[in-house]
């Protein structure tokens, strides 16, 4: 495959493919497209961070791998039956996930959210919006990129992002951002460092991020990795819309 900037013709393969970073990607926003040809396009991946969509013809499903196999974290989000078939074939350590599409509920409750957001109950925590500081922060680790990684410089997300952080001691130690942007919503990224977990900061941080999506009148499309992300998606009125299958490298290899 083969990088194109062709995304007009790229984009109908993935057609009834239900993810707002592929709206992103369409409106040119997100991700690093690949194709088998840029003009005529059977085969595609669209990169955008961690995730890897696939669609088209799954014959394709070796040169799928070569674009993602330098990245432990991938996850592979496949169009069809054919590609998890394919991929899982390959004999390269793919293996399935479940994942979980949620429905967002009509309105938020902005009062609940409020509740949920107050950080008071942890103290020496502070609740803050991402800035400069942080976002250089959130680069520098694992399970913080992703809430900034998607875009190319502090200003790119200033301009066209935001975040609402937790904070310890100037230590950012929990967030929800935005994995992706398009023109009328976001995709959500919430996660909490390893020291800090189960101690209910996503639920506040990601509180205060819904209510700041609602505030600036922006869908916030949630769609939850594991129980854990749709038992705090659950809270904030979102509903399990269906389970799906996607796939990634087994690190047990």
């Amino acid at each position: 495959m083969v990088k194109t900037e062709n995304r007009k013709a790229l984009m109908p393969l993935f057609k009834g493919f239900e993810d707002s970073v592929l709206i992103s990607c369409a409106e040119g926003r997100t991700g690093i497209c690949w194709c088998d040809d840029p003009e005529r396009p059977t085969a595609g991946v669209i990169e955008a961070g961690d995730f890897y969509f696939t669609a088209g013809d799954p014959a394709f499903a070796r040169e799928a791998f070569e674009i993602a196999k330098g990245n432990s974290e991938a996850v592979f989000m496949p169009a069809s039956e054919g590609w998890i078939k394919a991929l899982t074939g390959l004999g390269e350590g793919i293996i399935t996930t479940t994942r979980y599409r949620t429905a967002m509920p009509e309105k938020f409750d902005r009062d609940k959210l409020s509740k949920f957001a107050d950080v008071s109950k942890f103290a020496d925590y502070k609740l803050e919006m991402i800035n400069e500081e942080y976002y250089e922060q959130a680069l520098k680790e694992e399970w913080s990129w992703a809430f900034v990684g998607n875009f190319s410089d502090y200003k790119d997300f200033a301009e066209n992002a935001f975040g609402c952080c937790i904070t310890h001691e100037g230590r950012l130690i929990c967030a929800a951002s935005c994995y992706s942007v398009y023109s009328r919503g976001v995709e959500v990224e919430i996660a909490t460092h390893p020291d800090y977990r189960r101690k209910g900061l996503a639920t506040t941080a990601g509180a205060a991020f819904i209510g700041e999506c609602a505030k600036r009148g922006l869908k916030a499309h949630w769609d939850a990795a594991n129980t854990m992300s749709l038992k705090i998606a659950s809270k904030f009125g979102y509903t399990l819309k269906e389970e799906y299958t996607a796939l990634c490298f087994d690190k047990e290899e």
